[in-house]
């Protein structure tokens, strides 16, 4: 099995849940358990908020999804201003904090998260999880674990 998905998206606050109902529509369709659906589209959601929330308006941002048999790997990339090393740190903030929790959110419900940059030329978040498969998961997941 072998599924991609390109989304080339404009960073509005309405691109997020998009992404995160695609992703999610095309894991549960394959046979991937429920929770290894909902970790996956928390740590993909929380990198396009961070895209939308500091993109400049007019770029667009990319999401490329591959799910394969064994894993999900999520790529987020923009041609903004790009990043700096603070953003790499994934300690979960002060309860009381408004924000910074997307990075440890990330990296909580993620096997792998890499972050490129190239100040003001954009950059990218690498996401990559393992497939648990649901019990009784369609032929597609039976045939993908063996």
């Amino acid at each position: 099995m072998h599924i991609k998905i390109v989304m080339t998206l404009p960073p509005e606050a309405a691109s997020v849940p998009l992404v995160r109902r695609t992703v999610a529509e095309a894991m549960r369709s394959a046979g991937v358990a429920g929770d290894c659906v909902e970790e996956a589209s928390v740590a993909l959601s929380e990198a396009c908020t961070n895209v939308y929330h500091h993109a400049e308006a007019e770029d667009h941002y990319e999401v490329v999804i591959t799910l394969e048999s064994e894993r999900l790997t999520m790529d987020i990339l923009d041609s903004g201003n790009g990043f700096n090393g603070q953003l790499h740190q994934p300690t979960m903030p002060q309860g009381t904090a408004e924000n910074g929790r997307g990075v440890a959110l990330m990296a909580a419900f993620s096997d792998q998260v890499v972050f490129d940059s190239v100040l003001h030329d954009g950059g990218s978040v690498h996401l990559m999880k393992r497939l648990r498969w649901a019990n009784g998961a369609p032929t597609v997941a039976a045939d993908a674990a063996s």
